[in-house]
């Protein structure tokens, strides 16, 4: 694992099963870096996801290897990127569905947060925002950073802090990966899959 700088730093979330990691969240983490001043970001690597509790993903060591993979591809294409990027395995260490609220309690114990915290996510997830687990006490601690994926989307009767950003689109699924589609992968996360026999 990457070792963690210990400095205070304006840092963002990006979370998720990455069940597989694929070049859509690689774009996306790519426009973080072009659209906003946070100089760490933390991909965290869920247990179970509150949303999707009936999912059974490949196991964690094999997500967080793909993730490591892909990272490695991302940081040779982008050699000038400019966040810091650690990959954490917090949600996959603590038992039960990973909810954000927790996470993110975690994290401003564990590193030095300059201001608030940063959650990013894409803008398909505003209109259940206000169903996250202890929402009222989550939004208090993060400023949404919103990549417009649909187009149109408002943050209106939202009392969130919320950060919208437009940025080009790369449409891209782990559904799609996980019923045969590898179009949309590294080559090495590609190679990782192929040699492991993982979604067949």
């Amino acid at each position: 694992m990457p070792t963690t700088e210990r400095s205070s730093k304006r840092t963002l979330l990006y979370g998720g099963t990455f069940d597989p990691v694929h070049r859509g969240h690689l774009h996306l983490l790519e426009m973080a870096g072009e659209h906003t001043d946070y100089e760490r970001v933390i991909l965290m690597v869920a247990r179970l996801s509150n949303f999707k509790q009936e999912s059974r993903p490949v196991s964690g060591e094999d997500r967080v290897r793909m993730l490591e993979i892909a990272i490695d591809e991302f940081r040779a294409l982008h050699p000038e990127f400019p966040l810091e990027i650690i990959i954490s395995t917090m949600e996959l260490e603590r038992k039960g569905v990973s909810y954000t609220y927790d996470t993110v309690c975690d994290i401003y114990r564990e590193y030095p947060i300059e201001g608030r915290l940063g959650f990013l996510m894409g803008d398909d997830l505003l209109s259940s925002l206000d169903h996250w687990y202890r929402y009222d006490e989550l939004k208090k601690l993060l400023t949404f950073v919103c990549f417009s994926r649909e187009g149109g989307r408002t943050v209106e009767g939202i009392d969130a802090d919320i950060r919208m950003i437009e940025a080009p689109i790369l449409k891209a699924s782990s559904t799609s990966v996980r019923s045969g589609d590898l179009s949309n992968l590294t080559d090495g996360v590609r190679e990782y899959i192929q040699k492991h026999g993982l979604y067949r």
